[in-house]
């Protein structure tokens, strides 16, 4: 899925030259969303590439969560926050008031996690930070400093080639064709 790439390696993981490997990796709805079938769907949900509804009583906005690499660059999931009505609201206004031209504020919100990573045990329902991103960028996520998660670890520490490679590999990159 990802546009951005990172340059290529032969990976001591799997012996082969990977050339331009997705340096992100993104989900299109939150998982409960992803679940429904399509017609419950299309009359329980509201959703575009921003923002999610879920039932007129749970709401999602989508983000950008990075870890760095440890060599140089990063790479980013792009994930589903769950959030209360008001910070969905906000996040909808900054959208409108870009949208219009207008000033918007940066506004950090609290949400949690509405993706399971793969790679990672129990996302689902993890803490984590907003800060909505200005004009056209996604919003920024990160994991709260005194968080025990492996995630929050590597999005302090960074990950190394093969740790990039064991992430792609569990979100099925590796067998798609191509």
């Amino acid at each position: 899925m990802g546009k951005s790439k990172t340059t290529g390696f032969r990976c001591s993981t799997c012996g082969r030259d990977h050339h331009e490997l997705p340096a992100e990796w993104g989900f299109r709805e939150p998982d409960e969303v992803f679940a429904l079938h399509y017609m419950a769907k299309y009359l329980r949900t509201r959703i575009n590439a921003d923002l999610c509804t879920l039932d007129e009583s749970r709401y999602f906005l989508r983000g950008h969560l990075q870890l760095p690499f440890v060599d140089a660059g990063e790479f980013g999931w792009g994930v589903w926050v769950e959030v209360s009505h008001d910070h969905h609201d906000v996040y909808a206004g900054q959208i409108i008031a870009e949208a219009e031209g207008k000033p918007t504020t940066q506004y950090r919100l609290e949400g949690r996690l509405a993706n399971a990573i793969p790679g990672y045990r129990k996302t689902l329902g993890v803490p984590v930070h907003v800060l909505l991103g200005e004009g056209k960028q996604r919003s920024s996520l990160w994991l709260p400093s005194r968080s025990r998660h492996a995630l929050a670890r590597e999005q302090a520490g960074g990950i190394s080639a093969a740790r990039h490679h064991e992430l792609l590999e569990a979100c099925g990159y590796f067998a798609r064709p191509g």
